[in-house]
């Protein structure tokens, strides 16, 4: 198992750095950068030229691509993201809490979404073809043509038609900058559900019909049959035998869950204007603030890495084939 993690370590800081290269080379190739938007936004034509050239030398733009990559990630490697251009800040200072945010609105959403779709999909193949199977199907489909955002403006409009009064937001406006307390806690439970619900509901349906589709599989093997003929108690030959094995595609799945929760918050955060990544993310990209989009991107980079990593050494334990053959 050691030899194991040291491989998938290996090929994770492997697969890190090139993804860094690409992150910073695709930044690069809009035409322009940071100093043409601000002198756009600017207005001011007069100088421009000069402006831009000082702006350059102050921002280190001026210097070589690979040059200005070898400082970032660099500075990446220290734990330092860069400066972000834009907002005059160091990116750490600037997304440490918008990250927290939306670590703790996804990792809700992929524990509700992995948890009740597996639980919906074990249901579905044991009761195949019934209503319910009909039902949760029919619903898995139409999950999967909403998107996060377009399901987060529905919960919008049926809450403001009930007369709910909340529309958006983590906080209500006399909570934004209050310190926490028991009513600043009680008001976030009161708007935090709406993107969570809006997340996870979009991703409930993908879990579900994998486990489904495993489920039905794995029940007809011969061992399931072999258990069953010996007496064992249905419940425990679904629990013990079947769910084990038909977790496997679910376990995979879960590395690549995370970073797609990540880019289904960036459109729904602008929607519900929520403090997560999302908007930041957006205006960077704008502006061509390029270690601020650079840094947004090279954590979605991290969260995938890690989320195969766990995935792999999960799979590893639970099924020792996966383990053996791989070396």
């Amino acid at each position: 198992m050691k030899s194991y993690f040291v491989r998938r370590l290996g090929v994770a800081v492997i697969t890190f750095f090139l993804a860094s290269i690409l992150i910073f080379f695709i930044i690069q190739l809009p035409p322009g950068d940071f100093v043409t938007y601000a002198i756009s936004q600017s207005g001011d034509s007069a100088g421009s030229a000069q402006v831009a050239e000082k702006m350059r030398q102050q921002y280190g733009l001026d210097r070589p691509v690979y040059e200005q990559y070898f400082r970032w990630i660099g500075g990446v490697v220290r734990g330092d993201l860069g400066y972000s251009f834009l907002y005059k800040k160091p990116v750490m200072e600037l997304i440490k809490s918008e990250f927290l945010w939306t670590v703790i609105i996804t990792g809700i959403s992929f524990v509700l979404a992995w948890a009740a779709g597996m639980f919906i999909g074990i249901y579905s193949a044991l009761h195949k073809y019934s209503i319910g199977d009909h039902v949760f199907t029919f619903l898995g489909f139409l999950g999967l043509s909403i998107p996060p955002f377009f399901l987060a403006l529905i919960l919008i409009y049926l809450l403001i038609s009930s007369g709910y009064g909340i529309a958006g937001g983590l906080f209500s406006s006399q909570f934004v900058n209050a310190p926490w307390s028991l009513e600043k806690v009680m008001d976030l439970m009161k708007h935090i559900w709406i993107p969570i619900a809006a997340i996870s509901l979009s991703n409930i349906t993908e879990v579900m019909r994998i486990m489904r589709g495993s489920m039905i599989e794995v029940m007809s093997q011969p061992y399931i049959m072999t258990a069953r003929a010996k007496g064992l108690k249905k419940h425990r030959v679904i629990i013990r035998h079947a769910v084990r094995i038909a977790m496997n595609p679910l376990i995979s799945l879960a590395g690549l869950l995370a970073p797609k929760l990540i880019s289904g918050i960036v459109v729904t955060a602008v929607v519900l204007n929520l403090p997560v990544m999302g908007p930041t993310f957006i205006q960077a990209l704008k502006s061509q603030d390029m270690y601020l989009a650079g840094a947004y991107l090279l954590l979605t980079v991290i969260l995938l890495l890690a989320g195969n990593l766990i995935a792999d050494l999960a799979l590893g334990w639970s099924d020792p084939r996966i383990r053996l053959d791989s070396k």
